[in-house]
């Protein structure tokens, strides 16, 4: 049985930890968190007027209306919050009724698109005193795709453990674009790369985008079980109903047509992923923990294997602003953009040919998408947090849906004879590890079970596999991990419940 070789974006990681810097300047997430704040300290974004009619026995009443937001989709909740001044009784009317206090607050939500007329009269010794608002409903935004973990695209093997979801890219701003199937959700990487052998690139007409020297920008994107070598394009990527509009993605050549050639401090971590057979996928869409592939570290430094410059056959490693970096496309949707949630059924004993969950956009910006009760860990600037298995506390251990097995040091499995790199164990094992957040924000433990791989039959595309790695500075949570739950990937600098991303919860 031939198993799909992991995917791990360590390479990305330990450039932003070897830096040691800050990551970036406050994200874009951040300031809408803090602007949302201070409208609602503000109570504007749906302001309301007032009117009164005055007696000459008091004073006539004053009454102020207002909403969290003037806006809102479908099923999305906003605040109403009232005053009056002397008046002694309030009756609200329109999109809502009834006697009100004299100062308070109501949640609305409304089920279907529209204007929503809310008004508010007060009456006193004085007269009579009203104000009224409007909010304005749009259809919500669809914010999930089905994610399929099964057969990979036409021209690859059997395969285990591959999530896939289908990208639509497009010339930016125009109706011009192409869905691209089966291309590998990545939790450990950022950014959308796509074969360049799958896209019609002639019929798109990608806009280019170049380095610094104005020459054509390339990019070089490094991974465990190879490298990616391709030119830095412009495109609409679309999600469901979400749109990234403009953002830079990745063309990846193969390895028989590249030019201009592949510098060797791209080449020199492996083979090529430049072919459906060589990567098991039509893409990469990385939908990590960060908004961009390299940050402010690309911005400011040169750093050998990520970014080029090249004017001809040959390329200069450049450095690459952070506006022109290949991002994650979620950090660019107008809303549902701060962070995604993988949720997948769980897989019993002996596995399953194919499994159905789904990817959403956003967290805790729609109902489907909600935080509840998980327990969130947070991350280090670098993507890691603690495991602790066998008692050896790893400090470098992510989840990552781009790996296709639970990867971790343990000598004492037995290794597999067909399936090179994986466990095989005589029978299933039940273990445990203890994740801690970053922080020290959450503990918890964490059980899982190793099959034999190659006792698995040769129709199974899930399963509950895992295999060896070297270092013990490391525990990947490959794809089993996400079997049976919600995992939720918080981006950086996203503040959801008080909990400000990079983090994982589950």
């Amino acid at each position: 049985m031939h198993i799909f070789a992991r995917l791990w974006s360590g390479a990305r990681r330990a450039a932003r930890a070897h830096f040691g810097l800050a990551l970036r300047s406050a994200p874009f997430a951040t300031l809408c968190a803090t602007l949302f704040a201070s409208s609602l300290l503000a109570g504007c974004g749906g302001g309301g007027g007032s009117s009164s009619s005055s007696s000459s026995s008091g004073t006539t009443p004053v009454v102020s209306l207002s909403m969290s937001s003037s806006t809102a989709a479908t099923g999305q909740t906003v605040t109403l919050s009232w005053s009056a001044s002397n008046a002694t009784s309030c009756t609200a009317s329109g999109s809502w009724s009834g006697s009100k206090a004299t100062s308070g607050s109501s949640s609305v939500t409304q089920t279907a698109a529209g204007a929503y007329s809310y008004s508010l009269s007060c009456s006193g010794t004085g007269g009579t005193g009203s104000a009224s608002t409007t909010l304005t409903v749009s259809a919500s935004v669809t914010n999930s795709v089905a994610m399929v973990v099964g057969s990979g695209p036409t021209g690859v093997g059997s395969v285990i453990n591959v999530p896939y979801v289908d990208v639509t890219i497009c010339n930016p701003g125009t109706g011009v674009c192409q869905t691209i199937d089966h291309v590998l959700v990545d939790t450990g990487s950022y950014g959308l790369r796509l074969l360049s052998s799958v896209v019609d690139t002639s019929t798109l007409g990608l806009p280019s985008v170049t380095a610094p020297s104005g020459s054509a920008a390339y990019e070089c994107a490094q991974f465990v079980s190879g490298y990616e070598w391709g030119p830095v394009k412009q495109a609409d990527v679309r999600l469901g109903g979400e749109v990234a509009s403009g953002i830079s993605i990745q063309l990846v050549n193969s390895a028989s047509t590249t030019s201009p050639a592949v510098p060797t401090s791209c080449s020199n971590t492996g083979s090529s992923l430049g072919s459906v057979s060589a990567l098991g996928a039509n893409g990469i869409l990385g939908v990590g923990l960060f908004n961009e592939d390299c940050g402010t570290v690309c911005a400011n430094y040169v750093v050998s294997g990520t970014y080029y410059s090249c004017p001809s056959t040959t390329c200069t490693a450049s450095k690459m602003p952070v506006a022109t970096q290949v991002s994650n496309p979620v950090a660019s949707f107008s809303t549902d953009n701060n962070g995604v949630v993988l949720s997948l059924p769980s897989v019993a004993s002996g596995g399953l040919s194919s499994l159905t969950g789904s990817l959403i956009f956003g967290i805790g910006t729609q109902s489907n998408n909600s935080i509840g009760t998980a327990s969130v860990y947070t991350a280090s600037s670098s993507g890691y947090f603690t495991t602790t298995y066998n008692s050896t506390s790893m400090a470098s251990s992510f989840i990552d849906s781009g790996s296709n097995g639970l990867f971790f040091h343990d000598t004492s499995i037995t290794a597999c004879t067909n399936s090179t790199g994986f466990f095989c164990p005589a029978s299933t094992l039940t273990l445990s590890a203890t994740n801690t957040g970053y922080t020290g924000s959450a503990t918890g433990t964490v059980s899982f079970s190793i099959e034999n791989v190659d006792n698995l039959s040769n129709s199974v595309t899930v399963a509950n596999v895992g295999g060896s790695v070297s270092s013990l500075t490391g525990f990947d949570w490959g794809l089993p991990f996400f079997f049976g739950r919600k995992v939720f990937v918080g981006l950086e600098g996203a503040v959801v419940n008080g909990s400000t991303g990079p983090f994982w919860a589950y």
